[in-house]
């Protein structure tokens, strides 16, 4: 067993954050020295906490951006006036999420951190049902990629549900009957070559 200390702080000051997780990991240490123990990263897992740094524990990101392709039409993230995705995902001129930005803003950071004896993975990720099957899959291979180049493990929200690769009620897919589930076999063969 592990501990992954609070999910996914949202904008509070690091120095707050890093307070409250020394006086955990104090105390998880105080019954368990060696136990795995994990801080998710700041800005709901996106930034890296370097302040963790001295404790000796391991770090959570998460693999939801951009949100327009992950969260769209998700009831509860403002998300009714999203286009529909597409990916690479064009927001504007000069907004625009690719593989590189993927790199630059959700890897490379991460890499520093990891270079400083962190251990880093992706805790969290994957798309909500509503967006479009084939951009997913696309965005996916993205992130997948990235991730295995990085060498990071990661873990999708849900394995059965809405996010998942069974019964995830996409209408745009053909499923596999499998042992009494919808099973999404184009995102299962992705996710086992990554």
């Amino acid at each position: 067993m592990s501990f992954d200390l609070l999910n996914e702080p949202a904008v509070i000051p690091e120095e707050t954050y890093v307070r409250v997780v020394k006086r955990l990991v104090e105390a998880i240490r105080a019954e368990d020295a060696d136990r795995l123990i994990i801080a998710d990263g700041l800005r709901w897992g996106r930034e890296p906490v370097h302040g963790l740094v001295d404790l000796g524990i391991a770090q959570s990101t998460r693999g939801y951006d951009p949100m327009q392709i992950s969260h769209y039409k998700a009831s509860w993230v403002r998300s009714d006036q999203w286009s529909e995705p597409t990916w690479p995902l064009k927001l504007s001129e000069n907004d625009v999420w690719n593989k590189e930005r993927l790199r630059k803003e959700r890897i490379e950071p991460w890499k520093a951190l990891e270079h400083k004896g962190v251990g880093v993975h992706v805790g969290e990720w994957g798309a909500f049902q509503h967006t479009p099957h084939k951009v997913v899959l696309a965005w996916m291979r993205d992130c997948l990629s990235l991730w295995k180049e990085a060498g990071w493990g990661w873990a999708m929200w849900n394995f059965r549900g809405s996010f998942g690769i069974l019964d995830s009620n996409r209408t745009d897919v053909k499923y596999e009957e499998f042992r009494g589930h919808k099973l999404d076999r184009e995102m299962l063969e992705l996710l086992l070559r990554n």
